[in-house]
């Protein structure tokens, strides 16, 4: 168990300095890799509950990252998903709204 605690932390500090999406991601794949390897191990299948785990875990964290980071136009205000490049009404080039959090 004291062996999946110290990965738990180490890949969680290992993302800190990553996107929004990319930290949703890795926290979804760690999250569901420990809760599949814990429903796997009731089955006798710990390896192959924590990859279906992670992997589902790492679809749905970046999913729920890339809705939480957004974006804004300098030039109407308007905000957008961290996925539009640049405004659909004007044209302008989107800026990243800084998390203050971190």
């Amino acid at each position: 168990m004291s062996k999946w605690l110290v990965l738990i932390c180490l890949s969680l500090i290992l993302i800190v300095g990553c996107t929004t999406v990319q930290r949703g991601a890795g926290v979804g794949a760690v999250a569901g890799g420990t809760l599949g390897a814990i429903i796997g191990h009731q089955s006798g299948e710990t390896a192959a509950g924590a990859a279906i785990g992670a992997g589902a875990g790492a679809v749905t964290g970046a999913i729920i990252g890339e809705q939480v980071e957004k974006k804004f136009c300098p030039k109407c205000g308007r905000r957008f998903t961290s996925s539009v490049e640049y405004c659909p009404y004007d044209g302008e080039a989107l800026t990243l709204i800084e998390n203050k959090s971190n």
